[in-house]
């Protein structure tokens, strides 16, 4: 009876042998087809990435636009940006860009970026965005219980005032 349960035994391990290197030769190939895959999915991703940060590195600041901080987390921060971007791009050049920038926030280094650019000679647009805007400060200021008078009075003075210069960085900062 050892003998019968010996072969038995020996019997059963070689099915169980098989099995498991039949298990572990498919695990390693769909481990390996796994790690294609993240491989490609990080390069694509990369490349999607990288498009939005080599716009932003490829444009200027705009001395007269400071930049608008969004809400953050407790590790990045938000940055709405007006820039100026000559660059040409399907056929046009001489656009204002404006960006959505996610930063580091300690070492306030983009990590991504989303821009719209709007060419300054589209005025339709830069019209309707104007307005959009202005009703955002009209309805802030309605919750506030705030003058809104007050606050375009002001605006209006100071784009009066600075105009000229704001009108020579954007001639210095783009070829017309």
């Amino acid at each position: 009876m050892v003998f019968v349960m010996s072969n038995f035994e020996t019997s059963s391990e070689e099915v169980f042998l098989k099995k498991f290197e039949k298990l572990s030769l498919k695990i390693e190939q769909l481990t390996e087809e796994i790690s294609k895959m993240k491989t490609k999915l990080d390069k694509n991703y990369k490349m999607n990435r990288t498009f939005g940060l080599k716009t932003v590195r490829n444009s200027e600041p705009l001395d007269f636009a400071r930049d608008v901080m969004g809400i953050g987390s407790p590790t990045k921060r938000y940055l709405l940006s007006l820039r100026a971007i000559t660059e040409e791009w399907k056929g046009r050049k001489n656009d204002i860009l404006i960006t959505i920038r996610q930063q580091e926030k300690e070492t306030h280094m983009d990590l991504k970026s989303l821009g719209i650019r709007i060419p300054i000679t589209d005025i339709k647009n830069i019209r309707v965005l104007a307005k959009q805007i202005l009703s955002l400060l009209y309805i802030s200021c309605e919750l506030r219980g705030l003058q809104i008078n007050e606050i375009l009075r002001e605006i209006l003075t100071e784009i009066n005032n600075d105009g000229h210069k704001i009108v020579q960085e954007i001639k210095q900062k783009m070829v017309f």
